[in-house]
């Protein structure tokens, strides 16, 4: 849920920075700014930096897929329909992540667990907005983004990388998405740095939030609850974006989408009821 919380901020950060003079690509990239951060952590620790062959293997398919590629297609179907649609259709992620760990990990999945599922997905279809402006390419992109995220969350949960120290993990997923987005923004011309101090603040600001408390509280969430639960559990993160959405930004709210939370915090609390 910390987790959840942290990348639930991070929208309204991106958002600002955006007015400022970032791109996509250049937030994903700066990324980097939270790995001398993680660097002290790690050293306090006494943690190895240098990854195992295992572990380079494990890092590369997660952040290639689950980060990579994820971040990529869902910022990209924004061009195409509504961001509260796009969002709707990213958060298939938590049905894909228990229906796989259902079927092929043969998990058992109770009835609370069930009901959870159902409340969080209907909560985040209430609350997410209209779905008009159709766009069959920008439908199919947000929903292939909740597909890879789904891979990301369920590759934590059954591979080594689960037992890897969380902030070794952060730090090498950084690393990588630096690559990837410092790569695909100078192949697009959309790396920007010409950015206003605020906005150089904001993506600074996001870069700590997401490396260093989301994305170890999300593995430290998975070892010790599983992917399935996980997943759930992060439909607190569009409760986040919408609420700071309406404080900060001035965004709207209307009756459906305070029914949508509603349900999603009675998700959370059936599924903290039976942990």
């Amino acid at each position: 849920m910390i987790s959840a919380v942290a990348y639930g901020i991070s929208p309204v950060l991106i958002k600002m920075a955006y007015d400022g003079g970032a791109t996509s690509a250049s937030v994903a990239f700066l990324r980097i700014l939270a790995l001398p951060a993680l660097l002290v952590l790690m050293r306090a620790g006494n943690i190895p930096l240098f990854l195992t062959r295992r572990e380079t293997k494990d890092v590369i398919m997660s952040c290639g897929i689950g980060f990579g590629i994820t971040t990529l297609l869902l910022f990209g179907s924004y061009a195409y329909i509504p961001v509260g649609m796009a969002t709707t259709l990213h958060f298939i992620y938590p049905i894909t992540v228990s229906v796989v760990c259902v079927f092929f990990f043969r998990e058992k999945f109770s009835m609370p667990a069930l009901f959870a599922l159902v409340m969080c997905t209907a909560g985040v279809f209430l609350f997410t907005g209209d779905a008009s402006g159709v766009s069959v390419k920008g439908v199919v992109m947000a929903l292939v983004s909740g597909l890879t995220y789904a891979f990301f969350l369920v590759y934590i949960d059954k591979s080594e990388i689960r037992n890897m120290n969380h902030f070794k993990l952060s730090f090498w997923l950084s690393v990588m998405l630096a690559i990837f987005f410092g790569a695909y923004g100078a192949i697009t011309g959309t790396l920007a740095f010409n950015l206003t101090l605020k906005a150089w603040a904001l993506c600074a600001a996001n870069s700590i939030l997401c490396a260093v408390v989301a994305v170890t509280s999300l593995q430290l969430g998975i070892q010790f609850s599983g992917a399935a639960t996980a997943s759930i559990l992060s439909t607190m993160e569009p409760i986040t974006s919408f609420a700071l959405g309406v404080l900060i930004l001035g965004e709207g709210y209307s009756t459906a989408k305070m029914i949508g939370v509603v349900c999603v915090v009675i998700a959370v609390i059936t599924l903290s009821a039976k942990k």
